[in-house]
């Protein structure tokens, strides 16, 4: 716009000559916006290299899985037994685990939430040898001891390789965590103090070669409503080491949600705190927790016959 005003102001050939310098001079300057795209350019090319790093540091764990903490969280929305409104039950567990022995000992809470009064209690998990316990509420503990024992019954069991492939060494999950081969960045958080880069993608269990069919007629995702699931990488600042994993599906993971026409529940497991054997990183690591004892935390006595927890069972990675 400038040249053009100067072209067509005809008081003297000098003004028009130094306006046709100023237009070389501003054709020069172009060359930042030049520079700027390549800098453009630059910070993608970093951003693609930090993304293929996040999958690096992921698959580097599940061929090599270190123990470290394990959260469960899950939502569930029905309706209400009476009256109107629907009740929420969200459960959190968290706690230690070991993927090369297959075992996990978690304690937590279950809310209740509906239109009347609000329930909370406590809740354990453990799982070991193929099994995972999970306790009973007290209230729906019976005074009355098992037959030809003297405990009464406080744990029911479920087997967490019902969801399994068969002759599989890990669970579906772990096979569909392999198969991520690329994920988005989603910018930067901060995890127990630690400054790390999100990143995310999609998995379509129904998709995934090797999922087993167990897996996806499991009630987890029969009533998330749907086999997609989201999987999010965090990665340490600078480092570049795995801080957590997490993958979820069906509801937001939260006291508020509501059912829609396809999902009643939602479901979110995370995976953190471990170490990384030869990684380029060094997150921190949290101490390799106790395997527990099948024989002392869950004698053979306390447990019911009735099914245990099994969307806790067709959730865990291993």
């Amino acid at each position: 716009m400038a040249c053009g005003r100067a072209a067509g102001t005809a008081v003297l050939a000098a003004l028009v000559l130094a306006a046709g310098a100023g237009c070389a001079t501003t054709e020069q300057m172009n060359t930042v916006p030049q520079s700027s795209a390549s800098s453009t350019s630059s910070a993608s090319a970093k951003l693609k290299a930090a993304e293929r790093a996040a999958v690096a540091e992921l698959k580097a764990w599940l061929a090599d899985p270190q123990p470290g903490t394990l959260n469960y969280n899950t939502v569930q929305t029905q309706p209400a037994t009476t009256g109107d409104g629907t009740v929420n039950t969200m459960s959190i567990l968290s706690g230690g685990f070991t993927p090369d022995l297959g075992e996990a000992s978690l304690t937590g809470s279950v809310q209740t939430l509906g239109s009347g009064a609000t329930t909370h209690g406590e809740s354990s998990a453990i799982e070991t040898d193929g099994l995972a316990y999970t306790t009973v509420p007290e209230s729906e503990q019976s005074a009355t001891p098992q037959s030809g024992t003297d405990e009464a019954p406080s744990w029911k069991s479920a087997f967490v390789h019902a969801a399994w492939g068969e002759d599989a060494v890990h669970s579906g999950w772990w096979t569909a965590l392999e198969s991520v081969q690329s994920v988005t960045a989603d910018g930067v958080t901060s995890l127990d103090g630690i400054t790390v880069d999100m990143y995310s993608a999609t998995v379509d269990l129904a998709a995934v070669k090797g999922i087993p069919k167990a897996l996806l007629d499991s009630h987890p995702v029969q009533k998330a409503g749907t086999t997609k699931v989201e999987v999010d990488v965090y990665t340490q600042m600078g480092s570049g080491a795995l801080v957590r994993v997490t993958y979820k599906l069906g509801l937001p993971v939260q006291i508020d949600a509501a059912a829609t026409a396809a999902s009643s529940a939602g479901y979110q497991v995370d995976m953190s705190g471990f170490a990384l054997k030869g990684a380029t990183g060094s997150a921190t690591v949290s101490p390799e927790p106790t395997a527990p004892d099948p024989a002392t935390v869950v004698a053979p006595a306390t447990v019911t016959a009735q099914t245990g927890d099994a969307d806790l069972a067709a959730l865990l990675p291993f």
